[in-house]
């Protein structure tokens, strides 16, 4: 959601409905009410690959790969969706994923993921200059001379800065030269983070310390940083600790920094692994469930806290009507958006896609759900 009426949404391909899976076109949709309805902009296939990136209410990005073809299509809009123009890339390789980052209008970044196995995480970089007209590669794995492996990570050169990628993954930019990479070297390996200071020619791995309540364990990063304002010098990112006991002591970590992505200090952990939102440096919310088996119909308990240090201190919104009441079959929260202290979506998903929006209006003490009403 860009703001209370305004936002956008990527609709899924499928769910499992009576014991069989119902394929339905994807699409990129609106909504100009708050969520009440939903109006498509954009719509491709069942078998298409849509990623999208929202700007604001009326600039967004969308990669299209159209049945498993090599090449992408990349599509932009500065009306809010009423008209699209489209530039393409043509790729010698099937396209797995994409991911988009545009820190502003003009300059951005698109990261190919070509298919490989398992064992392999390979990703080319693109740049555009012109809002997405045009784009050329900056950087790739395969310009590396060695491929890094998980064991690899101990080693001293690895903290050196590398002019290649070292492996594919998400983006984020938060000015032209500034960016980060969160990816693994193999599908079934943790996950690090990679900062560029060059706009994306040279890559060095951050290291997130460990709070010094936590032992025996490590951290990975959950996603990609987030600054406020965008552009600006205070941020977060998002951590998980894991035990090397495999106990239940998982932990989600907020990290801040303040000098611009440079250095990043970790907060007070919130117990269990959770997701998360900031609409600034010092304010946001956490929901934390309860573990639980991911194909249980059980109902899903857990707390939503709130903080308004950066994480310092987490306190739980007391509830009148919580998330957990909408959690009835397994479903679980796997989005939230909020986008002042008041107004705030979440999405509850269960294993099979079935999907619940939930809106509050007071900062998460009162939930509702959305009837979704989507015109073609």
């Amino acid at each position: 959601m860009i703001d209370r009426e305004n936002g956008w949404a990527k609709r899924a391909a499928a769910v499992f409905r009576t014991n069989t899976w119902v394929f339905d076109a994807k699409a990129i949709l609106r909504t100009t009410d708050g969520g009440k309805s939903w109006k498509s902009v954009l719509s491709a296939g069942p078998k298409d690959k849509l990623i999208s990136f929202f700007y604001d209410s009326e600039t967004a990005w969308v990669t299209a790969v159209f049945d498993e073809a090599t090449n992408v299509t990349v599509f932009r809009t500065r009306d809010g969706g009423r008209s699209w123009v489209s530039a393409d890339l043509r790729q010698s390789k099937w396209i797995q994923d994409c991911c988009l980052a545009f820190p502003e209008t003009r300059a951005g970044w698109l990261m190919l993921i070509p298919d490989h196995g398992m064992n392999s995480s390979p990703g080319d970089l693109y740049r555009t200059d012109d809002g997405g007209a045009n784009w050329r590669r900056v950087n790739s794995t395969g310009a590396s001379p060695r491929a890094w492996s998980w064991e690899d990570a101990a080693l001293p050169e690895f903290e050196d800065r590398h002019p290649y990628l070292v492996c594919g993954g998400a983006i984020a930019f938060r000015n032209a030269p500034t960016g980060w990479l969160c990816g693994s070297m193999a599908s079934t390996t943790p996950g690090f983070l990679f900062m560029t200071e060059d706009a994306g020619l040279t890559w060095q791995v951050q290291t997130l310390p460990l709070p010094s309540s936590l032992h025996d364990g490590r951290i990975e990063p959950t996603g990609l940083p987030h600054f406020f304002p965008m552009g600006g010098n205070d941020g977060i990112v998002g951590a998980q600790f894991w035990p090397t006991d495999y106990s239940t002591n998982f932990c989600t970590v907020i990290y801040r920094t303040h000098d611009g992505g440079l250095s990043w200090q970790p907060t007070t952990p919130v117990k269990y692994m959770g997701v998360l939102d900031f609409i600034t440096a010092r304010k946001g919310w956490i929901w934390s469930p309860r573990p639980h088996s991911t194909g249980s119909t059980v109902p899903v308990k857990g707390i939503l806290y709130s903080t308004d240090d950066g994480g310092a201190s987490w306190r739980p919104v007391r509830a009148e009507k919580s998330m957990e009441d909408y959690l009835t079959h397994g479903e679980d929260i796997v989005r939230l958006d909020f986008v002042d202290d008041e107004y705030g979506w979440a999405i509850a998903r269960d294993g099979h896609n079935l999907t619940q929006l939930l809106k509050t209006t007071d900062g998460g003490v009162t939930w509702t759900k959305l009837a979704l009403k989507i015109a073609p």
